[in-house]
């Protein structure tokens, strides 16, 4: 089972992170830290009429944290805070049950489910989700 939890698309996406690196111009960003292991990143957003235009991320991360961060920065790109909650949600589910079908609205990101058999795992998978809905929320976007 552990060479499914690194499979390659998730240990492409820890070697070459997309949209890694500080963002000019962002409206919203979080910060996201786990202190068990010690994952600490930064979401910068940029909104244009309520959707994602732009995302970055950055900081020092383990391998799950940072492929989960990179495929979600690829996702969100034209979402709204509702998308991204619903998808965060359907996501969380994922997670849960290893026999529940990819999702295929999360593309890529399917990938990650292979860490449901890893609790500490799992909240690594979750930490750039649960940052991005915080930088929403601290600027209350509707």
């Amino acid at each position: 089972m552990l060479d499914q939890l690194y499979q390659q698309v998730i240990l492409d996406h820890n070697r070459s992170p997309h949209h890694y690196g500080s963002l000019a111009g962002a409206t919203h960003s979080a910060r996201g830290q786990d202190a068990l292991c010690g994952d600490d990143i930064l979401v910068e957003l940029r909104l244009t009429d309520g959707r994602v235009e732009e995302a970055a991320f950055s900081g020092e991360a383990c391998v799950i944290t940072t492929a989960s961060a990179s495929m979600l920065m690829d996702w969100l790109v034209g979402r709204s805070r509702t998308e991204v909650e619903t998808a965060y949600e359907r996501f969380g589910q994922l997670l849960e049950d290893p026999e529940r079908p990819d999702d295929s609205e999360l593309g890529d990101i399917n990938h990650l489910r292979a860490v449901s058999g890893f609790p500490a795992r799992v909240r690594n998978a979750l930490l750039p989700w649960r940052t991005v809905l915080r930088a929403f929320k601290e600027r209350g976007i509707a």
